[in-house]
């Protein structure tokens, strides 16, 4: 897989040197390096400008479906903690459940990054974690990942980076299929059928089953997954796809323990009868055109519906939640890439229209009494626009501004308490970069940005059981970010990223509990500011295999208010990531991984007075087996967490008490499959 601009203005050799990590298979390597020339023009699509990963004033990670292979990638979290150098925090076992965190942001930091799969957005309007379980890693073609802000290009949820999933479609008649079998019960089949109908039309179709026991009592989870996909070219210049999916999963919540039964006994639970269900549904279409001298004119439509239930038998007020929640989105765009002036120039504009509604009900165990109910409606409005100028050759300029409008809405009761009202907000951002490239193997740049974040609106409106109210007083998150990246392909084999950033935000949004009136409810912050550094290396020996490591630095403090000077909670200082996939001999390949995390507070503690969570480092090692005899076959043994190392990546505390969520401990599985 070969990445480059779809203007031609990149040379192909930016193909390694534009990605923070790049993640090329050996045999891609080769045929990268016997024909550079050749290959297909990629563009990466989460620039939203139709450009390569060369002509992005942002630090760019591309993960390829050949890197996720390779290393013995189990689902997509995996693909972008091992390959894509991010960091999770895990509430279970389940990797469905799984949060991530980008740039120093602690409780609720998956709120602060936008996740895409094929252009449906994969956040939840209310504080529900993305479900990772949506992706099964083997329909991935390649995950993009754009660091740092980018609010005014995609507005809501994109503080600190973009996500952006992209599933495999069909070209070549193939069809795959694997099984996995592992520790805990775990147990997994996928199936996989792609190819063309005729010159014109392309499609692709997954089905995906996963379930395992779980590491932990109750964190046992089942899921399905079916998505289809068909794109066909209507001319030489315009073309349609539409895709579908359905999901489906259950799954137990085994909840959080005190700091010294989880080093005790990780695998106890202390809510031993909590399980959600899940169910999950969308359409997507798209179509682009191009106008020969007018540009290109895209459009997207997608609608979503999920419905979650929730138990909660042993809570201070044992219930049964279900949430039903409708998404439509539209998003319109039109791209100009002329000469104007005598200099060239890209020029983008676009709109994002969409509406969520969120229907709750709630009823008491055992009697199935209604206790509450909610209805939450939010629209938004957004147009945005951008405009590159190529100065000369090798340096342009981009501007970028956004305007949005949100209205969010509640209406319903709790306990016979009414609950209602409403707000609307008008935010803007702003984007000012320089792009300098003054040869194919460097690009270098600097950015400033201003950002904002819309509350959840469930940290608008409190319609589960607790202090009951709308909070029309909570602001939306704004910020503003300054940045300086270079990337560097120092030789065919080796390839560098380095980024440094100050991020300065006010009104960010977390849950305070008073423990004094046993009372709480999502409030601003007072402003914080984080200095951060993000550096990559991949080394790529075509005959050797593939080397890679990602090391995170943050400072993030409050810079305001009473805890002026304090950390912020669940934010590590320093994340390191490495990876290695070494080809040995006859088929064999060896692979593994390291990650180390620092202590950090937990979540709630502002006031940096509770124990900090433990640091850990955690290694995984595997192997595969490619027979000469059998082509595209594959037997595969993985076993993370080699040394079985207890630890938590969330927890909150303070007030004397700490709570913690173990992880996994150790876990292996064994992978066969073929591809015919």
């Amino acid at each position: 897989m070969h990445y480059t601009s779809s203007n031609g203005r990149a040379p192909a050799r930016w193909a390694a040197c534009a990605l923070a990590i790049p993640c090329l298979a050996p045999a891609e390597a080769d045929s990268l390096n016997a024909h550079p020339v050749d290959l297909p023009p990629i563009v990466v699509e989460a620039s939203r400008t139709g450009q390569g990963a060369a002509e992005i004033p942002s630090g760019v990670t591309v993960i390829t479906a050949a890197a996720i292979r390779q290393q013995g990638i189990a689902d997509t979290v995996q693909a972008l903690e091992k390959l894509g150098g991010l960091y999770f925090r895990r509430v279970s076992g389940n990797p469905s459940q799984a949060e991530v965190a980008m740039r120093g942001f602690g409780e609720n930091a998956h709120g602060r990054v936008l996740v895409l799969v094929d252009g449906q957005r994969l956040n939840e309007p209310d504080m529900a974690a993305p479900n990772w379980s949506r992706i099964p890693v083997q329909a991935i073609e390649r995950i993009e990942i754009l660091h740092g802000g980018q609010t005014a290009l995609y507005g809501n949820y994109a503080v600190a980076g973009v996500i952006n999933i992209i599933t495999a479609t069909g070209h070549d008649p193939m069809t795959s299929g694997s099984l996995t079998g592992g520790s805990d019960d775990t147990y997994g089949a996928h199936l996989r059928r792609a190819g063309s109908l005729g010159d014109d039309t392309r499609y692709a179709a997954d089905l995906d089953w996963q379930k395992s026991r779980g590491y932990r009592e109750n964190a046992q989870y089942e899921t399905y997954d079916l998505r289809a996909h068909i794109e066909h070219d209507w001319t030489e210049r315009f073309a349609s796809s539409v895709g579908g999916f359905y999901n489906w999963g259950d799954y137990g919540m085994p909840g959080g323990l005190p700091r010294g039964e989880m080093y005790a006994n990780p695998k106890h639970s202390d809510t031993p009868q909590d399980y959600a269900r899940s169910e999950s549904w969308g359409v997507s279409a798209r179509s682009t055109g191009e106008f020969v001298d007018w540009g290109t004119l895209g459009m997207d439509v997608v609608f979503q519906r999920r419905v979650r239930q929730a138990r909660f038998p042993a809570s201070w007020a044992p219930s049964d939640a279900r949430y039903a929640i409708s998404t439509l989105m539209l998003s319109p765009k039109y791209v100009l890439d002329r000469e104007l002036g005598g200099f060239g120039n890209r020029f983008t504009i676009g709109s994002d229209l969409g509406y969520d509604a969120l229907d709750y009900t709630r009823k008491t165990l055992p009697t199935a009494a209604r206790e509450g109910d909610a209805a939450l409606k939010r629209f938004n409005a957004a147009g945005y626009a951008r405009d590159e100028c190529f100065l000369t050759e090798a340096l342009s300029v981009v501007y970028g501004v956004r305007l949005e409008w949100m209205r969010t809405s509640v209406r319903g009761q709790d306990f016979g308490t009414r609950l209602g009202g409403s707000r609307a907000d008008w935010q803007h951002a702003h984007e000012l970069a320089l792009l300098f490239r003054p040869e194919p193997w460097q690009k270098y740049f600097l950015r400033a940005s201003a950002l904002y974040r819309y509350p959840f609106m469930d940290e608008m409106a409190f319609y589960q059981g607790m202090d009951t109210a709308f909070n029309s007083r909570l602001k939306p998150e704004t910020g503003w970010q300054v940045e300086l990246g270079a990337s560097l392909d120092i030789t065919d084999e080796l390839t560098w990223d380095l980024r440094l950033y100050r991020l300065a935000m006010n009104n960010e949004i977390a849950y305070v509990y008073d423990m004094t009136t046993w009372t709480g409810q999502n409030e601003n912050l007072d402003r914080t500011c984080r200095y951060g550094a993000e550096a990559a290396m991949r080394w790529s020996p075509a005959e050797w295999g593939s080397y890679g490591v990602a090391y995170n630095w943050v400072d993030a403090r409050f810079s305001g208010g009473e805890n002026r000077d304090n950390l912020v909670p669940l934010v590590p200082a320093h994340v390191l990531s490495a990876d290695a996939e070494i080809q040995v001999a006859f088929g064999v390949s060896v692979f593994g991984a390291m990650r180390a995390v620092c202590s950090q507070y937990p979540g709630g503690d502002k006031e940096n007075a509770a124990r900090r969570m433990a640091g850990y480092a955690l290694f995984d090692v595997g192997c595969k087996y490619k027979p000469g005899f059998l082509k595209g076959a594959s037997v595969m043994f993985s076993c993370d967490n080699v040394f079985d190392k207890t630890y938590a990546s969330s927890g909150f505390g303070g007030m004397g008490w700490d709570y913690y969520y173990p992880a996994n401990g150790r876990t292996w599985r064994l992978t066969a499959s073929y591809e015919f």
